[in-house]
């Protein structure tokens, strides 16, 4: 009975309170990134339909706060509902994770982080509108989203080192391992980024069908010249250079890591990344059809948030060396 007592109350021993408090916080964090990477989808799937403009005022729609049943209209206002669930479910975790980790500077600043990009989302989700999707607009609302959507796999993966009872590296030692450890894993994060925004230039600039061809460029291995076509060609090469990096780094991994989590999170990056590479030809050998132009989407976020995890995990929880 004392023994039952001192596991309910938590008081001197272990505390099944506790213990609910934090599978609770590590799931709902997972569920927040999860929706968030729906709700980024959702986004490829208003610019690959042009549904865009279909709600031409923000934050209404048509003047209503529930319009008429119309396909695109449909798909640009559920992707502001879900925006809308969004934000609740990611002020939520903000909040939670802040009261949970009083002590860790990851939350404090993490939470601060999250809300300005979420407020920046929220502003650039109505310049989107009032600026017809241009492609300047439209890539600063990805480059956030994606952002805001790494921050969350972050916070995440933290809670379940921590809940776990261990220890989250400090700000200065971790970011001075950049020219180290970190070297290769921040070069494949940038160049993975990068391949992704500029993409999103390629499609909101008509550049998809520059070259008919794959993967020559109108059978040749350099550029035509021309503006849309320099961007199609950057777009083509920077998916070269990001896939070696991202083969380097998982060659990496799997010669010093023998953990699960960064394992299955970069060899799942991987083989995401070559499915990437054969829809993106698919893109060109169909014309660009809407489903291949959302699928092409959906790999590049899933690949992005796959390579998140792996690195996140490795340097959050880095390996326990045993001393000679």
């Amino acid at each position: 009975m004392k023994a039952a007592s001192t596991l309910e109350s938590g008081s001197g021993g272990f505390s099944l309170a506790s213990l609910r408090g934090a599978v609770e916080y590590r799931y709902f964090a997972i569920l927040t990134a999860m929706i968030t990477y729906g709700l980024i989808v959702l986004g490829g799937t208003v610019r690959s339909t042009d549904s865009g403009t279909a709600c031409p005022d923000w934050p209404l729609c048509h003047g209503k706060v529930v319009p008429q049943f119309e396909y695109h209209v449909m798909i640009e206002y559920s992707h502001r509902l879900v925006a809308s669930l969004v934000g609740f479910l990611i002020l939520g975790m903000m909040i939670w994770g802040w009261r949970r980790y009083p002590g860790q500077p990851l939350y404090r600043i993490g939470a601060v982080l999250v809300i300005v990009l979420l407020a920046g989302q929220v502003l650039l989700g109505g310049a989107t509108v009032k600026t017809e999707t241009a492609a300047t607009v439209v890539a600063a609302h990805l480059t956030m989203a994606l952002t805001l959507f790494s921050t969350l796999i972050l916070m995440a993966v933290a809670s379940f080192r921590l809940d776990s009872g261990g220890s989250l590296p400090q700000l200065g030692g971790f970011f001075g391992q950049a020219r180290g450890l970190l070297t290769l894993p921040l070069a494949t994060l940038v160049g993975l980024f990068t391949l992704i925004i500029v993409g999103a230039y390629v499609s909101q600039m008509g550049a998809g069908l520059v070259y008919p061809d794959w993967p020559l460029f109108d059978g040749t291995v350099v550029s035509s010249g021309g503006r849309l076509a320099d961007i199609h060609y950057a777009h083509r090469l920077l998916a070269v250079i990001a896939g070696v990096l991202l083969v380097g780094l998982a060659w990496r991994v799997f010669a010093e890591d023998h953990r699960v989590v960064p394992l299955l999170a970069l060899g799942a990056a991987v083989g995401l990344y070559v499915t990437q590479v054969l829809v993106g030809a698919s893109n060109i050998w169909f014309e660009l059809a809407t489903p291949v132009r959302i699928l092409h989407l959906a790999l590049a976020s899933a690949v992005w948030g796959a390579v998140v995890i792996g690195v996140a995990y490795r340097h959050l929880s880095p390996l326990q060396r045993v001393a000679a």
